[in-house]
């Protein structure tokens, strides 16, 4: 069975964390002060973008783009004073990653969740088949459709309060819900591997 990188692991889960808990205390802190939240959320990103510049030389993709959506939204919802704008900023973002993921199968280039899992385990993963590698693009394709476009309804159809809650503790469980299904699906092949080596 793979080894977890379980450090990595946990430093990509606090890397996720971190900005939706700044938004999220901030808002609350201030009394519901959205424009304080969305401000403080764009300081927040910008000291991940450039803490990984400058420690590692590089910036990860995911994190860039985010960051780029974040300045372009963030800072239309501050000049417009509408929180409609960073709202959108969260269907938009994770239709671009859908997309991205989609692209990357048509474009028949090798498989991008292949290197985000390096982060989580350094070994066993030449030993998952292309089939595998597939199935759970499409799955994390429509994981990002999905939260992108449940977005829509708590946007459209809810409070800004209760929006703040589904931004953090809702995509957090649909993340939760999908990461599970991943490793319940890469699972069968980890326990193939380790059936062979024993």
């Amino acid at each position: 069975m793979m080894p977890i990188n379980k450090s990595r692991v946990i430093m990509g889960q606090i890397t996720y964390l971190f900005p939706a808990l700044v938004f999220f205390g901030v808002f609350f802190l201030t009394g519901k002060d959205f424009l304080k939240a969305t401000a403080a959320i764009m300081c927040a990103v910008t000291v991940q973008v450039l803490y990984e510049k400058f420690s590692k030389g590089t910036v990860e993709k995911k994190l860039f783009i985010t960051w780029i959506a974040l300045l372009v939204f963030g800072s239309a919802t501050l000049l417009f004073r509408d929180p409609a704008f960073l709202q959108w900023k969260v269907s938009i973002i994770n239709w671009i990653f859908s997309l991205i993921l989609i692209g990357n199968l048509l474009l028949r280039r090798p498989p991008i969740l292949k290197n985000f899992m390096k982060m989580a385990s350094a070994e066993g993963l030449s030993n998952i088949p292309d089939k595998a590698w597939i199935d759970m693009t499409y799955l994390w394709a429509f994981a990002f459709f999905s939260i992108g476009t449940v977005n829509l309804y708590f946007m459209f159809y809810t409070s800004l309060t209760t929006w703040v809650n589904f931004k953090l503790f809702g995509v957090l469980g649909m993340m939760f819900i999908f990461a599970f299904l991943n490793a319940a699906y890469l699972s069968k092949y980890l326990s193939k591997e380790a059936g062979k080596s024993s």
